[in-house]
């Protein structure tokens, strides 16, 4: 995958997790039932969210370090 292509993907789980943990986005997802792993699940919502963020960002840290090396040859 290219780089631009890796800091466009990124920039576009971004763009929607801003919308999904803020309102309205996350309307249809405020509930306190069913509780996952003890926490309302609004809360378990932007849980999630924010663990995708770091996923993304090992990913695009993975991607941009692949180039770096790349171009140190």
């Amino acid at each position: 995958m290219s780089l631009r292509t890796t800091r466009v993907l990124a920039a576009a789980y971004f763009v929607a997790m801003t919308v999904a943990v803020t309102w309205p986005g996350l309307v249809p997802f405020s509930r306190v039932e069913p509780l996952i792993f003890g926490l309302p699940f609004a809360m378990s919502w932007i849980a999630a969210w924010i663990a995708g963020s770091v996923v993304v960002l090992f990913l695009v840290d993975r991607v941009e370090k692949r180039y770096r090396d790349g171009e140190a040859d």
